[in-house]
């Protein structure tokens, strides 16, 4: 038996922590239920007369590594800070592991959080509603999110498949309903992940239209290898324009331009917190710890962000 068929690759606090994130009837019989048992109840497992045999669905949903196992199974974030995108060193990169429905949520509040803050792309509602599924997992290429200055890409693999005509797709007609990956389309809707029946491309053109946005664009090679979706920002907004709203005049004059655009960062963060410390910023810039301490200073010496408390324990707010 291959080694993602062993139970022991499965953690029990990824499947309670759904469980209770679904609002499942299981909730009720969580401890009092073992792990063979919870597991079977989602349909992630089969159980045969001698053990039990997790499916590959159990271990992309709830292993801690699920690309140890099935090559590909996680999400690549690139987010380009300035026009020149790839031909600059002006960027951010972030990788998203563990649970399939994990990655998506975390990946999800990473684009809430440092993206749509800048107004990249502003949809209305919940982002959860707003998200459709397609990676197939067969495939050993990861989910691809590039954010550039003007538009929001993700490059799944493979492509549409062959009976599906992109145009009629682009449009939010899908009249088919064969199912790349059913099960996992079902479980991400139990927890508001993605959309079925067909309506999760409808959804999207009318929130974007809603917006005032430009519709996506759909791109594919002819082998359809891979889909490329891309959202364009809305007419209108001016980056710079909201940079100089957010930011003093002596920001703008004695930060680099590297550090204005982590700032950006840390103040799109600041606006749905409260406080900022160094590791958060750390993580959010994906820089050291030393290095967003240091940004977090400067912006106080220039009066940007006001700092509380010690050195160690150091928080910084909004004037």
């Amino acid at each position: 038996k291959t080694l993602y068929l062993e139970i022991d690759n499965i953690r029990r606090g990824y499947l309670e922590d759904f469980i209770k994130k679904s609002n499942s009837s299981l909730i009720e019989e969580i401890n009092n239920s073992t792990l063979e048992e919870l597991l079977l109840a989602e349909e992630v497992a089969d159980e045969t007369d001698t053990e039990l045999d997790i499916r590959n669905i159990g271990v992309l949903m709830f292993a801690e590594h699920p690309e140890k196992f099935i090559p590909g199974s996680y999400i690549e974030l690139i987010r380009f800070n300035t026009k020149e995108a790839e031909a600059s060193d002006d960027f951010i990169e972030k990788t998203f592991t563990g649970p399939i429905w994990k990655q998506v949520q975390d990946a999800l509040d990473y684009i809430n959080t440092n993206v749509i803050e800048e107004k990249v792309v502003k949809l209305q509602g919940q982002a959860e509603s707003e998200r459709f599924f397609h990676k197939s997992y067969r495939e050993q290429e990861p989910v691809e999110i590039r954010i550039y200055v003007d538009s929001i890409q993700i490059l799944n693999y493979p492509g549409l498949a062959k009976w599906i005509n992109l145009e009629r797709f682009a449009e939010g007609r899908i009249k088919g309903r064969k199912y790349r990956n059913r099960r996992i389309g079902e479980l991400f809707k139990e927890i508001d992940l993605s959309e079925k029946k067909g309506t999760g491309i409808p959804k999207i053109l009318r929130e974007l239209k809603k917006n005032g946005s430009p519709g996506p664009e759909f791109d594919m090679d002819d082998d359809r290898t891979y889909l490329n979706t891309i959202i364009h920002i809305r007419d209108g907004f001016d980056k710079n324009e909201i940079m100089s709203e957010s930011m003093s005049e002596s920001m703008s004059e004695l930060m680099s331009e590297l550090e204005r655009a982590r700032m950006q960062v840390v103040l799109g963060y600041l606006n749905g917190n409260k406080k900022i410390n160094s590791v958060i910023a750390a993580e959010l810039l994906g820089v050291e710890v030393k290095t967003a301490s240091r940004l977090l200073s400067k912006a106080e010496k220039l009066e940007i962000l006001k700092g509380e408390g010690k050195t160690k324990n150091k928080v910084y707010c909004v004037l």
